[in-house]
């Protein structure tokens, strides 16, 4: 049965009962109210109306009321499914939670939990798009190489339409031009912070991969404060194969970050490994081991 089904079968209940609404429900104890009756459906579901007064002859509403659920209802209602990967989208929501509070509390502009050999994001402040892993990112890094190469502002051109900024990238073509053009839709529509903070996490998290995959973070881990032009960061291990990173639109305090970040890594590593092993999307044909679980 389809929803405007159950809806024109819910209404005739109304008007049958001559009461204020109707509604099928499913979990949680039934209702406990005067102005209430409810009835099991064969599928599981309640059928539940409820009256702007108590029913005068309770008895007879509620017979009413059996005789019209067996009358329209079966055991064929769906209720709606759950995702497989649900469990695995709450832990992932609850470590962006964690993260976007502790980038408030320090004044970041981001917060990023990942590893040094999977392309899997484990959480972001920010959230994530479709298509979005640690190496989208670090092409995001060489994309904006390219265009510092051309004395192109990427900032201020993912501003524009794309009828705007043909005019501005005259010159180039091919694949260099198709790149651009790939990263300036992704910052079409954001604001002018929202574009900045983008690609200053693509420039950080390139560079804090980098200095993971040389370090060996399982045995001495990882503690970096960075204070530069372009990226300003901080970045710690945890539980031992991953890297929190922090970074920053403009000068921090290291002692505070380092205070809050400490404070909150209880928390986030109970978080990261609470998450389901992710297969990561192929890459190039490239087969990228995941951490031990």
């Amino acid at each position: 049965m389809n929803r405007e089904a159950i809806e024109r079968v819910l209404g005739i209940v109304r008007q049958e009962l001559a009461c204020e609404s109707a509604r099928i429900e499913l979990g949680g104890p039934p209702p406990d109210s005067s102005e209430v009756l409810c009835t099991q459906l064969p599928s599981g579901f309640r059928l539940v109306v409820t009256f702007r007064e108590p029913p005068l002859d309770r008895a007879s509403a509620n017979l009413r009321l059996r005789q019209l659920a067996s009358s329209f209802f079966d055991a064929s209602i769906v209720g709606p499914s759950v995702r497989p990967n649900a469990e695995q989208h709450l832990s992932q929501r609850r470590l962006d939670d964690e993260l976007y509070a502790l980038a408030g509390r320090t004044g970041a502009a981001g917060a990023v939990v990942f590893d040094a050999k999977s392309p899997v994001i484990w959480g972001c402040s920010e959230g994530r798009s479709d298509g979005d892993d640690i190496e989208a990112w670090i092409e995001t890094a060489r994309i904006q190489d390219l265009a510092q190469s051309h004395s192109l502002d990427l900032v201020l051109l993912g501003g524009l339409s794309d009828a705007d900024r043909r005019g501005a990238l005259e010159g180039l073509g091919g694949e260099d031009r198709a790149r651009l053009d790939r990263l300036l839709d992704r910052l079409y529509g954001r604001t002018l912070k929202a574009r900045r903070t983008y690609l200053q996490r693509a420039l950080v998290v390139r560079d804090v991969r980098r200095l993971a995959q040389e370090a060996d973070i399982t045995s001495g881990g990882l503690r970096r404060f960075v204070h530069g032009p372009e990226v300003a960061y901080f970045a710690r291990s945890l539980a031992g194969i991953y890297i929190l990173q922090l970074h920053f639109p403009a000068p921090y305090s290291e002692l505070h970050v380092e205070g809050m970040a400490l404070h909150a890594l209880p928390v986030l590593e109970k978080l990261v490994l609470s998450l389901p092993s992710v297969d990561p999307p192929p890459s190039g044909g490239k087969v990228v081991p995941l951490p031990a679980r």
